[in-house]
C-alpha cells in the first residue's frame, strides 16, 4: 500500500557490506510476523487463505530455482513499526528497532527486507521503487546492511516499467503500489503496470509476478465485490495475456503459461 505519482527517477546505492544470513532460514523465523501481519485486523469468512509467509516462501523458491538475479518491487517498505503504533510512517530513526522485528511493519509485508535476507545470498540484485523520497531513505536504513545489493530508484512506478531495461528480464517482480482505499485509483495504476509489463515484455521466460493484497478484506468493507481488491483488473489482464496463476492466496501469483515449475 504505498504512495506512486508521476516524478522523475532517480536511482542510486547505499554503498555497505552485503549481508552473509542463511537464505534457507531466513524467512522461516520471520513465519509468525508474517502471518500475523496477513491476517491482524481484518474479519475472514469461511476461507483463510494462506499468509504472505506461505507465497513469499513460494516465490523465492521459484526464484532460487530458475537462478534468477533481478528482483523489482513496486512500493518499497516505507515504515519502521506497524500501523497504529507511535511512529509509523515517521523518519524518526528512533523507531527503527533492527534487533527486535516484532516492531517490524508486517501488515505491509516488509518485502524489501525480506526478498533481501533470502535472496541476496544468492547473488540477487533487488531494484526497489517509490516516488516519496522519505520511504526510500526509511528503506535504506531498514536495509543498510545489504549494501549495493538493493538499488534504490525514486520514480513512479510507470516511469520505471517505460524505461526500465534488463537484458534477460525481470525474474521476481512484486507489484504493491498504491492505497487499498479508495480502490479504483490503485485498481487503475495498477492495469496500467501490468499493461507496460506485458507490452515490453518486462517478464523474463521463467519469471513471476507477486501481487499483494489481493484478498485483503479492506474493499469489501466498502462495497468492493470483485474479490481482487487493487488487482481487480490488473489480474483478469493478464490472464488474457500470456499468464496464469499458480497460487491464489491472500497474495497471487502469476507466470507465463508455456513454463512449468
Amino acid at each position: 500500500m504505498k504512495n506512486n505519482k508521476s516524478f522523475c527517477c532517480i536511482s542510486f546505492c547505499l554503498l555497505c557490506n552485503p549481508h552473509n544470513s542463511n537464505a534457507s532460514e531466513a524467512l522461516e523465523k520471520y513465519k509468525n510476523y508474517l502471518e500475523d501481519g496477513t491476517y491482524m485486523g481484518q474479519s475472514w469468512g469461511s476461507k483463510l487463505p494462506k499468509s504472505r509467509y506461505y507465497t513469499f516462501s513460494r516465490a523465492f523458491n521459484i526464484f532460487k530455482q530458475n537462478k534468477g538475479k533481478v528482483v523489482v518491487e513496486l512500493g518499497t517498505s516505507r515504515s519502521f513499526v506497524h500501523g497504529g503504533l507511535e511512529g509509523c510512517n515517521s523518519s524518526d530513526t528512533k523507531y527503527w528497532r533492527p534487533f527486535n522485528p516484532e516492531c517490524w511493519d508486517w501488515g505491509a509485508g516488509f518485502f524489501t527486507r525480506m526478498a533481501a535476507e533470502c535472496l541476496v545470498p544468492t547473488g540477487a540484485i533487488i531494484h526497489t521503487v517509490d516516488i516519496a523520497i522519505s520511504h526510500i531513505k526509511r528503506c535504506q536504513i531498514i536495509c543498510k546492511d545489504f549494501g549495493n545489493k538493493i538499488i534504490y530508484h525514486i520514480c513512479s512506478s510507470l516511469d520505471f516499467l517505460k524505461t526500465c531495461n534488463f537484458k534477460d528480464g525481470i525474474d521476481l517482480l512484486y507489484l504493491d503500489t498504491g492505497d487499498i482505499w479508495p480502490i479504483e485509483p490503485t485498481a487503475q495504476l495498477q492495469l496500467a503496470e501490468v499493461q507496460l509489463i506485458v507490452k515490453r515484455n518486462l517478464i523474463a521466460p521463467n519469471g513471476i509476478i507477486l501481487l499483494d493484497d489481493v484478498a485483503n478484506r479492506t474493499p469489501a468493507k466498502f462495497g468492493d465485490t470483485s474479490e481482487l481488491g487493487k488487482s481487480r483488473y490488473s489480474i483478469p489482464y493478464l490472464l488474457n495475456n500470456g499468464f496464469k496463476i499458480i497460487e491464489n492466496e491472500y497474495q497471487v501469483i502469476l507466470k507465463r503459461k508455456n513454463h512449468e515449475n
